[in-house]
């Protein structure tokens, strides 16, 4: 009875969220449709100039979507039949994965769906002419960087992820990415059983691989830095250096060795690619022998004294 009495008085003391802050959401929120629409809209066009007239389709409910568009003769839109396909999924996925994942989810699926659509008439004014090699390549790394911008805003276009994300909390010895390429697998006998053709399987295989790999890239970030630990007795000194000189937040962890047994001070920077030469030259100056492990960094942003990474 405490317990709910404290959560009630101390939902009543809330503050009301300040002016500033609701215009930051606001913004923020403005910001991930227009990218959400700005990655729908490669899609589109992936889809409708590259992949459909080579006879290729993009795995998932999306490419379920191109196949019954095939097979009715155009009678059923693609973004019709994926928004068809996607009700079942987002009422399956309402309770367990939660109204915002279920909102956005919708949001991206709609978009994809209404610009897919929308777009299909420009099929028959210009077309990708290419060979089948290529358009299963570009048509991948169009999908990639269309499907990766969705994904960076928070929303997803629904489809398989959601089978995924449901059956994987039923069969936990299967990860998430395991059911994802088992769907994709059945997708491709799909596609060659549509087709009756398993070149067209196989070229779809190539798409949905490299439209994988590209929204890794595009979701992750592609602000490339580097992570670097240093250990060092001049730590502080390099570090005060780091920052005067490269401009870069510098943080001094404490460590100790595991055989010796010694205490070393152990600094921690983050720095662009270009400027690793110059901290080894920063590092070099005040400890030739100091040690220096380098991890690349997908992404790096946030503070530091400039305001900024």
């Amino acid at each position: 009875m405490m317990e709910n009495e404290t959560a009630v008085n101390n939902e009543q003391t809330a503050e009301p969220a300040s002016p500033a802050a609701t215009k930051r959401s606001f913004k923020d929120m403005l910001l991930a449709v227009l990218f959400c629409a700005l990655g729908s809209l490669v899609v589109a066009f992936a889809l409708n100039q590259v992949l459909k007239p080579a006879g290729f389709s993009p795995g998932g409910v999306t490419g379920l979507s191109v196949l019954v568009n095939k097979v009715t003769n155009n009678k059923i839109p693609v973004g019709v039949a994926q928004i068809v396909m996607n009700i079942p999924l987002f009422i399956w996925g309402y309770k367990t994965l939660g109204k915002e994942f279920i909102f956005r989810s919708i949001m991206g699926t709609l978009m994809t769906s209404i610009f897919v659509d929308a777009l299909s008439f420009t099929a028959n004014i210009w077309v990708l002419e290419t060979e089948p090699i290529l358009a299963a390549l570009w048509g991948g790394v169009l999908l990639g960087v269309g499907y990766g911008i969705i994904f960076r805003t928070g929303a997803t276009t629904g489809g398989t992820d959601i089978a995924a994300r449901m059956l994987q909390r039923k069969m936990s010895y299967l990860t998430l990415g395991q059911l994802l390429l088992f769907f994709n697998f059945l997708f491709l006998i799909v596609v060659g059983l549509v087709h009756w053709s398993v070149s067209a399987a196989l070229y779809t295989g190539i798409t949905v691989f490299v439209s994988s790999k590209v929204v890794d890239q595009v979701e992750g970030g592609v602000n490339y830095a580097k992570e670097v630990l240093l250990v060092s007795d001049k730590a502080a000194e390099i570090g005060a250096d780091v920052i005067r000189e490269l401009g870069r937040g510098a943080t001094i962890l404490h460590g100790r060795g595991a055989y010796t047994g010694h205490e070393h001070p152990v600094l921690w920077v983050v720095v662009y690619n270009r400027q690793l030469p110059k901290l080894r030259e920063i590092a070099a100056r005040h400890d030739p022998t100091v040690f220096i492990a380098i991890k690349d960094v997908r992404e790096a942003k946030g503070l530091n004294k400039t305001g900024r990474f």
